[in-house]
Formats: C-alpha cells, structure tokens, sequence
C-alpha cells in the first residue's frame, strides 16, 4: 500500500458524540514517539486498521477490472496476499469468485471480517480471511491466481522475502496457474524528501471524530526505501482528543528487479504491463503489473 492522495470530501456538519465509544489504544497518547517527532519508525499495519478505509477507497473502475479479467482467464479461486480490509478481494467476491485472503495485522482482518459481515449470505461464503505471513503462510487449498495488489509486495523487507512470496505463491496455485503483483517502478524523485501538509479525510464512521492526516517523506539510501510516516489526528470539535502514527517503507525497485525476482521464483513471464488496461510497460508507466505462470507438472 503506497500512500495515494484521495480528493478532499466536504466538511460534513458537526454533531456532538459519545467520545466512551473510542478504544482504550485511541486515547491521546505518544503512541510511537512525541508528537513532534518526525523520525521513522516501522509500525505494521495495527495502527492504521480504524482509517484504512478512509484513505483507500474500495477497488473499483479499470483496477477492479484488470483482477476480474486475469480472474477470467486464469480461473475462479483466488489467493490474495497482504488483503487488508478486503479493499480488493471484497468487490472480487461480489463479482462470483472464491477469495481466500491473507494479512499479518490481525486489527486489519477485524475490520475485513466486520466489513464481510455486512454481505449477502452468497458473497459471504466465497470469501475468507486467514491470519498469517505472505512468505510462509499455508492455505490448504488449490488457487488459479494468487496476486499481491496495491504495492504491498513492496512491503516485504528485502529481495528475499519477496522471493520467498513469490514462491510460496505458486506452491499455491495449479500448474499453469498464474502469479501476479501489482507495483511500481522507482525512479528518481522517489529519493527525494516530502511533506504533505495536513488534509481533512471525513469523521470517523464510529465516533464522528473529524480526522486529519499530515505525512512525512524520507529516503533510506542504505537500503533504497521509501519511508512514509503518516500522523493521523482525531479531533471533537477543535479539541484533538486522540493520536495515531503509521510508518511504512516500501521498496524502490526497478522493472529488471521485479522480473528477476519472478525468474528467481520460478515462475514464467506471463506479462508485463504499465498499466491496468494492460499497455505495456515503459519508463513513464505510473504501475508495473508482472504476471508469471507456474510451469510445474501435475503429477
């Protein structure tokens, strides 16, 4: 998940609200350091679980059906790593396939599973959540795609780690079945620092707290990572009552590095694309979609 700016809502009207309804975690408190600390401190995705939704809206438009297509093509039972809140897997369950997704914060399976409950029974059944690490976690069942969207295959600390999730993607998926990320390429001016100022997102759904958010932008030049640190602030009326921090790195890796890593993994080049219409890629392409197939025989 990289940070994408959303276009601003409006300001909804105030209303006075029940403030016992915030969790003992949401308190205003130095939560990962004073609240004038910029420095970066990885956090997972514990923190973000309660805005998550705010920031990213669910998957739709030529995105939503790029994973319907390749779903078509490869087949209905799907495998989605690094899932979330359910942002991609929920809308795909909707469309008929079978999604089983993964995730290491278990805050952020809470709100999938919350989310879930709110389905009809039929799009219910095809959907599950599993708690685990996309390196090593077992499904014991057979997949025809499994993907990592929305640049957390980004996430992962290192070349290895996301090797070993390339890999163990495809012990998950049928021979012929396909494995597929959805990033970025790198390119100069992600090494550049940033400050976004702080935005108005909307009041949370729960509390009617007025949320803002304010993000910090460093490069790590040892290990080439993009670090974002992304200071949440709840606010009744004027008062700010709560604090949340969520920092985050993502790998700056180039097309060549993703292949290799494909190659590596096993797996064959399927596609590459620059886009979710699926142009092929160049160096001005805003993503990098990589699609490669398992080539392994069924015995």
């Amino acid at each position: 998940m990289a940070h994408r700016k959303l276009r601003k809502p409006q300001e909804l009207p105030s209303h006075k609200h029940d403030l016992t309804q915030v969790s003992d975690t949401f308190q205003l408190q130095d939560l990962n350091g004073s609240p004038n600390n910029t420095g970066f401190q990885e956090t997972g995705y514990d923190p973000a679980s309660s805005v998550y939704d705010m920031e990213y809206e669910e998957c739709t438009g030529s995105e939503l059906e790029f994973w319907v297509n390749e779903s078509k093509t490869f087949g209905s039972r799907l495998l989605e790593f690094a899932v979330g809140t359910g942002r991609i897997a929920i809308p795909l369950a909707r469309h008929g396939f079978q999604v089983v997704g993964v995730d290491s914060s278990q805050r952020m399976l809470d709100q999938a599973h919350s989310k879930k409950s709110l389905l009809p029974s039929p799009v219910q059944r095809r959907l599950k959540f599993k708690h685990g690490h996309m390196e090593q976690c077992r499904v014991d069942l057979v997949f025809d795609l499994a993907f990592v969207g929305f640049n957390s295959y980004l996430l992962l600390p290192d070349k290895e780690s996301r090797i070993a999730t390339l890999r163990n993607a495809s012990c998950h998926v049928r021979p012929g079945g396909a494995v597929a990320v959805d990033v970025f390429a790198a390119v100069p001016l992600d090494a550049e620092p940033d400050h976004e100022e702080v935005e108005f997102l909307e009041r949370d759904p729960t509390t009617g707290l007025r949320v803002t958010r304010e993000r910090f932008y460093s490069h790590n030049s040892g290990l080439n990572r993009g670090q974002s640190t992304l200071v949440y602030r709840f606010y009744e009326n004027q008062v700010m009552v709560c604090e949340r921090r969520l920092g985050y790195s993502l790998a700056l890796v180039s097309r060549d590095d993703v292949v290799s890593e494909f190659t590596d993994a096993g797996l064959e080049i399927d596609g590459i694309y620059g886009s979710y219409e699926r142009e092929p890629w160049t160096p001005g392409s805003p993503i990098l979609i990589v699609v490669g197939r398992n080539t392994s025989v069924d015995t």
